[in-house]
């Protein structure tokens, strides 16, 4: 009795070995992207592809259950072998939009030694295919044992399926790719087939507008010196006397793609319709006087970006600096620095439509940090231990940040002085924050139950021209007293459609921070279903 019991626990833990190989070799190539809570995930779902098998004891439903978990395995062992990360929607987009001979030359230069872990795997799946272990249900302990497991995988499972998170924290990395990756592609599909919408629309201004939207990326505020941080991480804006700083401001989202798609559409956390038949900000402005640009440097290619550059667009005139990647999720492996803008904004600026709106895309302070700046703008040491390390170099990305939008808007000073007559608005805001060791030990801004503050704690800075200085005076008078006014950027639609000065039926006044009706007293719901509070 002793030897079997000995014999099925050797059966027992060859399929556990199964199921750790891959997550404990993601741990060991990527620890700063790894989580704890993938290794424990598959070990739930493990369990769960063997009730069938432990129920009704039938060879075939093992070998099933086993051969979906070592399917599910290799996937993502390949994946993180090549990339040093799991498998993610953006991936799964690049394969499917990747030809034979761009996949050759791709595995021609990714080829790593770290392919030969897949042999172990593979022998690892055939001894748990010959080893069956054999769960019994003869003693009143193992019956206690199975019941307790099974109550607290539903209870896990039914918690996440009532607070609307089943996808994002109960289900394996794999899954939740390709789950994604069906979701996006029908968003994606949605918005490239879609047109634009003509509005009633009336432009309440007679004189040239110039407004320049600048889209940070993972920046957060609480690095900033301009904020209170006690590193000089933004000298540059510190000096500067003509812009305004806004200190409550959030986003209601912890990525890029949801972040965009609420700014720069009617929807908010309120309230949210399809992209396909809900305004963009592109509809209200192409359906009045305004010539529209966007330059990004973020990657055009990837499921990342593949709604906002479906959305970009819709612009007159369309840029992206950062092509040399085949997939945005290698685009933030290399280094595309944010001045490659300044030449096409510049081109920009100076183009003689008589009303403008300019949207710049920036990379930021997007992961890896230390490929956000060139070597001059490296102020803190990259070494030390891990964490001090990325801070260091997070911080760095910050203080480059610092130029590059000090940068446009001295671009934007010097047009406007010899261009007297236009009204110039510019706004410099970040997508979503970022958690550098600021609430846990770790950095990115994925979370689990609650966002912490850091991912959604952003810049918000406005500058403006004299011309538009004295015009607000009048027409905005209480917009200096908004500067610790609570505000989340889902709204920010609103706000563009203000400064713009457009008068449309989708504009809610309530909602644009500028506006002297701006409701103030509004709840800031996040993504996470979590009231935020300062």
């Amino acid at each position: 009795m002793t030897t079997n019991k000995h014999h099925n626990k050797l059966q027992v833990f060859w399929l556990i070995a199964l199921v750790l190989f891959t997550p404990l070799t993601g741990l060991s190539l990527n620890y700063n992207i790894f989580t704890f809570r993938s290794v424990l995930l598959l070990l739930i779902w493990t369990v769960i592809l063997l009730v069938p098998y432990v129920i009704f004891r039938c060879k075939w439903l093992y070998i099933t259950a086993v051969s979906l978990l070592f399917a599910d395995g290799f996937i993502n062992l390949f994946h993180w072998t090549i990339l040093k990360c799991p498998l993610n929607a953006s991936s799964i987009f690049v394969f499917l939009n990747t030809n034979s001979s761009e996949a050759a030359e791709f595995m021609a230069i990714k080829m790593t030694p770290l392919l030969l872990l897949l042999i172990p795997y593979i022998i690892l799946f055939i001894i748990a295919l010959k080893n069956i272990p054999l769960f019994s249900f003869k003693s009143k302990g193992e019956i206690i044992v199975w019941s307790v497991l099974w109550l607290c995988i539903a209870v896990f499972l039914a918690d996440n399926i009532i607070h609307n998170r089943f996808l994002r924290l109960a289900v394996p990395d794999v899954e939740r790719a390709v789950i994604s990756f069906f979701k996006e592609s029908k968003e994606y599909k949605e918005l490239k087939n879609r047109k634009l919408f003509q509005l009633d629309t009336e432009l309440n201004i007679d004189e040239p507008m110039l407004v320049v939207i600048v889209i940070g990326e993972s920046c957060n505020r609480n690095h900033m010196s301009l904020y209170g941080y006690d590193r000089e991480t933004t000298p540059r804006l510190q000096a500067r006397k003509d812009i305004l700083v806004f200190d409550n401001v959030i986003s209601a989202n912890s990525n890029t793609l949801c972040s965009v798609m609420n700014f720069l559409t009617e929807n908010n956390m309120e309230h949210h319709r399809p992209l396909d038949s809900c305004i963009h900000i592109f509809d209200v402005l192409h359906s009045s006087p305004y010539k529209t640009y966007w330059l990004s440097n973020q990657s055009p290619i990837g499921l990342w970006e593949n709604g906002v550059t479906n959305l970009a667009k819709n612009a007159d005139v369309t840029t992206f600096v950062n092509v040399t990647s085949s997939s945005s999720m290698e685009s933030t492996q290399t280094a595309s620095f944010d001045q490659l803008l300044f030449a096409p904004l510049q081109s920009a600026i100076n183009d003689n439509a008589e009303h403008k709106v300019i949207f710049l895309h920036l990379l930021g302070c997007h992961t890896q940090y230390n490929k956000r700046y060139p070597r001059p703008h490296a102020l803190f040491d990259d070494s030390g231990d891990k964490r001090t390390r990325v801070i260091n170099t997070y911080d760095n990305a910050v203080h480059y940040s610092d130029f590059v939008v000090d940068s446009i808007f001295s671009m934007l000073e010097n047009y406007s002085l010899s261009h007297s007559d236009i009204r110039v608005t510019a706004l410099y805001f970040s997508d979503h924050g970022e958690n550098v060791y600021d609430d846990g030990d770790y950095a990115g801004h994925n979370y689990t139950d609650r966002i912490p503050r850091a991912n959604v704690e952003i810049p918000f800075i406005l500058w403006f021209s004299p011309s538009q200085r004295e015009y607000l005076k009048v027409h905005s008078p209480y917009i200096e007293e908004r500067l610790h006014a609570p505000y989340m950027i889902d709204d920010l639609f609103h706000t563009i459609i203000d400064i713009t000065d457009i008068e449309t039926p989708c504009f809610d006044k309530s909602r644009s921070l500028i506006n002297n009706d701006f409701d103030s007293a509004r709840q800031r719901k996040l993504e996470d279903g979590n009231i935020y509070t300062p």
